[in-house]
């Protein structure tokens, strides 16, 4: 806790709106920060993208390493005030801070917070503004920024009813930005979306465990939407695994509990539950706070990426922070994972290694990280490189490490 009230100083002096609370600068309506420029060629252009995202033609150039980098975020919300920037923006390259980690990553990945339709010029309901809509222009934001892939699965995906929510996929169709979590059918929700790079075949799985609507399972959108049911869920992991089809799956898990600090019991219970049941690594989103990290069979939890686009909450200062992943995948290893903590300034996540004052947010963010990290389990998180990324690993309390992890767990 020392180390939080350590940091407050910091974040409480940037200028803080709601994430999904109050969105205190949608009726205060600030100039938003300057648009950065866009790329000139998006991360991963010229990639194969369909419902099964493939290489793309050999490439010529440099030897590539053997093994698959993937880029992961949390939250992502194209309503609110980020919807009317990107009316009147609409190429607006909302992630061109994030750039140098989209660009050395193989696939990235995003959840997706909410629906992307065709409202007008609605992107929040006028009678509660905790329902909120992303213009149709928001799924080329996501192209252009290479994203591959999104889950859709979260409690704000009927936020504008069941067609709006279909309209989302046709969208991300369109833009060929693969989709999970969602679909006409139950069986089509639970289909993972699959991403080929150098000839290793990646799945993605997401599941909702929050519902806006009352209780899923009540619900009519029970028949669109995957449910972080641990039964479904881990039979669809051993499915996938036991087709032998796929070199690693991983599920994107929205759930726990807003701004809460460490995950629920029952959030640890279904990690420990598809990790058993195969899948190579877990992603949660939904608290809009960084969590820790752990190892479960020698495969990494990440309880809680925090924001990525969305408005911060000013009751809560470390809504400030979030938490980009990468991690890289080979045949035959266990994945090795690297954290990248950024900070939301305005509405554009900026790295901390781009970040004047580097050296003081690292200090803090690290410090209360490896504090909570400690709570979940027992990795070893080294210092940050030029990037500004941490290689993670299972100590010795934490999972079962192999030679194959010397990797990330030999810190300079």
């Amino acid at each position: 806790m020392a180390s939080i009230r350590a940091a407050a100083p910091l974040a409480l002096a940037l200028v803080f709106v709601a994430a999904c609370g109050n969105d205190r600068a949608d009726t205060s309506n600030p100039a938003p920060s300057p648009a950065p420029a866009a790329p000139a060629t998006p991360p991963g252009a010229g990639d194969d993208a369909g419902a099964d995202a493939s290489d793309a033609a050999p490439d010529t150039g440099p030897e590539k390493p053997a093994f698959v980098t993937v880029f992961a975020a949390g939250d992502v919300s194209f309503g609110r005030l980020v919807g009317q920037i990107l009316l009147r923006e609409p190429e607006r390259a909302l992630f061109a801070s994030m750039d140098d980690l989209l660009r050395a990553a193989d696939v990235r990945f995003v959840n997706l917070e909410g629906p992307i339709s065709d409202q007008g010029r609605e992107t929040v309901s006028p009678e509660n503004n905790l329902v909120f809509n992303g213009p149709p222009a928001s799924a080329d934001v996501l192209a252009r920024a290479g994203i591959d892939v999104v889950s859709t699965a979260n409690n704000h995906a009927w936020d504008y009813g069941k067609s709006a929510m279909l309209e989302t996929l046709d969208h991300l169709d369109r833009a060929k930005v693969l989709h999970a979590g969602t679909g006409a059918t139950l069986e089509k929700a639970f289909e993972p979306a699959i991403v080929t790079r150098r000839g290793l075949r990646l799945a993605f799985l997401a599941v909702t465990d929050v519902w806006n609507q009352g209780v899923l399972s009540r619900h009519p959108g029970r028949a669109h939407v995957a449910s972080a049911d641990r039964e479904a869920l881990v039979r669809a992991v051993k499915s996938l695994r036991e087709k032998g089809d796929v070199d690693a799956i991983l599920v994107s898990y929205h759930g726990g509990e807003e701004y809460r600090e460490d995950p629920l019991p029952r959030t640890r219970a279904l990690a420990e539950a598809v990790i058993d049941a195969g899948a190579d690594a877990f992603l949660g989103h939904h608290p809009h706070v960084v969590q820790g990290v752990t190892f479960h069979a020698g495969k990494p939890i990440v309880y809680s990426l925090g924001n990525l686009l969305m408005r911060m909450h000013s009751g809560h200062p470390w809504t400030e922070m979030g938490l980009s992943v990468k991690l890289e995948l080979e045949k035959g290893a266990p994945p090795r994972l690297f954290v990248c903590p950024f900070r939301i300034h305005g509405i554009d996540p900026i790295p901390l290694a781009r970040d004047p004052r580097r050296k003081a947010y690292e200090s803090h963010f690290f410090g209360r990280f490896r504090a909570l990290s400690r709570r979940v389990g027992d990795a070893a998180i080294g210092p940050a490189s030029a990037d500004g990324c941490a290689p993670v690993a299972p100590s010795s309390g934490a999972g079962k490490a192999t030679s194959a992890d010397s990797r990330a767990a030999n810190f300079p």
